[in-house]
């Protein structure tokens, strides 16, 4: 069973210096529900995510996790991960080990965290290359 909960960013502002990177960002967010932020490069779409994660603070505006204000709380206590853009985050671990890390970070038993891995991989067609490295993708 799952506790995803729904992901609300309201009003979301964030400046750097005099450069406004962030400008009234809200959307709704569905547990299970697949998004992709598109844009061109400077437009905020990792401000956000870093945001979301906790790695940056925003300088006006809401974060909520369910009911729960996350805009202020320390990433380690926010239920949310944040995967970079670069496939080789961890090149001395497989496909498998990169995908279940944050779990393992997160005391799930093994048994359930290759499940959620096996399921993950499942869905964006990556089941065949679990046990590559991602120097061999």
């Amino acid at each position: 069973m799952s506790n995803a909960q729904k992901l609300r960013i309201k009003g979301l502002n964030k400046w750097f210096g005099t450069n406004h990177v962030v400008k009234d960002f809200d959307i709704e967010i569905a547990p299970g529900e697949f998004l992709v932020l598109l844009g061109p490069s400077g437009c905020g779409k990792t401000t956000v995510l870093r945001i979301v994660a906790g790695l940056e603070e925003p300088d006006s505006g809401q974060v909520l996790l369910g009911d729960t204000d996350i805009s202020k709380m320390l990433p380690k206590y926010r239920d949310v991960a944040m995967v970079f853009q670069s496939y080789a985050l961890y090149p001395h671990k497989t496909v498998a080990e990169n995908i279940g890390f944050p779990l393992k970070v997160r005391g799930v038993p093994p048994q359930d965290r290759a499940r959620a891995v096996r399921d993950a991989a499942s869905q964006v067609h990556m089941d065949d290359l679990l046990e590559r490295y991602p120097r061999q993708l």
